[in-house]
């Protein structure tokens, strides 16, 4: 019996240490605080663009194509940057449908400048919006972009992680609301980076499956 006892009293201890030992690891691993990184570069907007071959040169092409070379170079402004991935899939989305139509193939060259225009600006908004300034906007805050004065709306998204709201990496969620009060109507787009600082913004740049236009590229171009 005391044999018995023995091993009762072992293999207790054993399970109260792998207990603790969970706890721990619960409480120092299950829960990490999100650091967002911030980037300085000596650079105005246009130029680090310019410099990104490979990741920016559709955005680059339309910036040239319609104008703000000197807006993107010194106006103090915030740019929700899309890639070249998100050009090409609308692109392609355009050009399926017009080969469907017996139409010729399109690129970004021979798109109509003032509709590009007006979907390009939904991107820029003036001044500058790093993440820290949407903080006490759980909603959302509400800006006109540039030129055309489309309201857009920032809002500052923070994951749960292990189980704690709020805890896990934050992105933004930015918006073209259509004019319109409800949220349904909104077309979304999620932010993979953030807080690039240049000398005259903040970059943030969106996911690669956000296709450009806010669903509205086959519509203007396919005339």
């Amino acid at each position: 019996m005391k044999k018995i006892h023995t091993y009762i009293g072992i293999g207790g201890l054993l399970l109260l240490m792998a207990g603790a030992f969970l706890t721990s690891c619960q409480k120092d691993g299950g829960y990490k605080s999100y650091t967002k990184g911030v980037t300085q570069i000596d650079a105005n907007m246009y130029d680090y663009l310019k410099s990104q071959v490979g990741v920016f040169d559709s955005m680059v092409v339309v910036i040239d194509r319609i104008g703000l070379k000197r807006v993107m170079s010194n106006t103090q402004l915030t740019l929700f940057a899309v890639t070249n991935t998100s050009f090409k899939t609308a692109m392609r989305n355009l050009n399926v449908l017009r080969e469907k139509e017996g139409l010729a193939p399109l690129s970004l060259a021979d798109l109509d400048q003032n509709n590009l225009d007006t979907l390009f600006c939904r991107y820029v908004v003036p001044g500058v919006y790093p993440t820290d300034s949407l903080v006490m906007y759980p909603d959302g805050r509400g800006i006109n972009s540039i030129k055309y004065s489309r309201e857009v709306n920032l809002q500052l998204y923070t994951q749960t992680a292990s189980g704690y709201a709020g805890g896990g990496p934050a992105y933004i969620i930015y918006s073209d609301t259509k004019g319109s009060f409800y949220i349904s109507k909104w077309i979304r787009a999620n932010t993979m980076s953030m807080d690039t600082y240049l000398r005259n913004g903040v970059l943030h740049i969106l996911a690669e499956d956000h296709e450009f236009g806010f669903n509205e590229f086959i519509n203007r171009f396919n005339k």
